[in-house]
Order: structure tokens, then sequence, then C-alpha cells
């Protein structure tokens, strides 16, 4: 079996539009980057299969069956994959231009997790986020890396374990705060702006913001839990200090010049 570079897996349910835009601005690469292009669906009954058939010359592998949800789907296609990196591009999420697989391309140098930077898409204005040039633990309790937007080589998947499909939601999350913070692979961040993500997604749902904060204190509490002591501690600390900040008398004492309430 041919051996690739880069992997870029596509999974599906019932969203034939943002399927169609997906498989399209991937297709549209001007660029003569090696890559297989994956596509999962979860035997969509909405006409995604029209979308993937009418698409399926330029797809490496494709399948439509039932899953146990979308980090299931991904686990089959990261099975599929024979790239070095993997780079997971969701249905509705789009790559930003048609040059952008190239320019990134020649900075896949053999770093674990390589992660460039991302436009959210609200649907009216698309506003992008600027990751920072090195991760921390503090990060990943607030935060994640964008997933469209991050290269991840794939032998990562079969040292440390595939997406953990305990964590419905938050498996993508939950693999980055293991991977980068417990088992310190490495990383680079760079500034280009990879995709822009569709925020119609169930990690962006206000009814699965309470499942989400579980699924990570969860986490957090079974692999790390000492360092959480210590988070906390400096998160109320922090949390003290912008209330403070934000006070009438603090803003008055600034406003009189007294140099120690100055930034």
């Amino acid at each position: 079996m041919k051996r690739y570079i880069l992997s870029i897996i596509t999974v599906n349910l019932n969203n034939r539009e943002g399927l169609e835009r997906t498989i399209a601005s991937v297709v549209s690469q001007n660029t003569n980057v090696d890559y297989e292009y994956i596509v999962i669906d979860g035997q969509s009954d909405d006409g995604s299969l029209a979308v993937i058939k009418k698409y399926s010359d330029r797809l490496t592998y494709w399948v439509s069956e039932s899953d146990e949800g979308v980090y299931d789907a991904m686990n089959k296609g990261i099975r599929a994959a024979s790239g070095d990196y993997l780079l997971f591009l969701n249905s509705g999420d789009i790559l930003t231009d048609t040059t952008v697989l190239g320019d990134v391309f020649k900075k896949l140098d053999g770093t674990d997790v390589v992660y460039g930077d991302i436009y959210f898409n609200y649907g009216t204005y698309q506003e992008r986020y600027y990751y920072p040039r090195e991760l921390s633990f503090q990060f990943f309790c607030e935060k994640s890396l964008g997933h469209p937007a991050t290269f991840i080589r794939r032998e990562l998947f079969f040292k440390y374990g595939l997406y953990d499909l305990s964590y419905p939601i938050a498996a993508d999350w939950v693999f980055f705060s293991r991977v980068i913070c417990k088992y310190n692979v490495t990383t680079k961040h760079v500034p280009v702006a990879i995709s822009i993500f569709d925020m119609k997604g169930m990690s962006n749902d206000p009814s699965n913001k309470q499942r989400i904060a579980d699924e990570r204190n969860r986490f957090l509490s079974a692999e790390f839990s000492v360092f959480m002591v210590d988070y906390r501690a400096y998160k109320r600390i922090q949390d003290e200090l912008s209330r403070i900040k934000s006070s009438k008398a603090y803003r008055w004492l600034r406003t009189l010049g007294v140099k120690k309430f100055k930034d």
C-alpha cells in the first residue's frame, strides 16, 4: 500500500451541504502535496452518499456505515489512513484557501503535533483565533487546539491510544491534553490560518456545555489530580484579581495616576 505524507479525514452524518463544501475545499487545493483523502460517513440518509459518490474519484477511501459516534468514525479514519500526519476536517469545515496545504506541508518536519490558526465561522461573520506559540497545562485547562487546524503524527494514536469513546464530546481535547501535557510530545505552531471551523458542531451546542465540562473535569481528576489543586488555587487568585481590576475603586485610582495601580 502506498504511504502518504498526509491523510485528510472527513467524518459526516446527515450534513450533505457541509460535506460538499468540505470535500470541494480539499479537492480544489492547488498544490503538489502528496496526500490521501478519506471520508467516513455514518450511514447518512440525507443525500450525503450521493455527494460522496460524486467525488469518489478524488477519494482514496470512503465508507458509509453506522458507528458509535463522531470519535468512533474518526478512529475508523485513523485505522484506514497511511499518512505520516493526519488532519481532521469534518463536514462543514473548510480550508482557508486553495494553497494552504502547500504552505503548511513543508513545515511538517517530524514534530509530533503541528498546529496553526483557525477562523471561527459564526454565520454572519468570521473571527480568527491566534494560538499561542507555546502550549501549557493552563491552556488546556481552559481551551483546546483547533482540531481542523492541527496536523497529528499518526503514530501517536497507536502509541498512546485512539480517541477515547468514553468521552463522547471531548475526546479530541482529552487526546491533546494527554499526549502534550502528560507524555510531552513535541509541538510547533505555524502562524498560518489553516481552516474555517463550522460553529454548528456538537462541541459548540449550548446544550452540551455542561456535558463538556463534566467530561473535562472527569479526565483532569483522573490523570492530573495533583496539578489541579495548584491550578484551582491559581484560578481563584486570577478571578479575584480580575474582580478587583473591574471595580470602580481600582479604576478611580488609575485615573489619579497612582503608579502601583497602572498596568
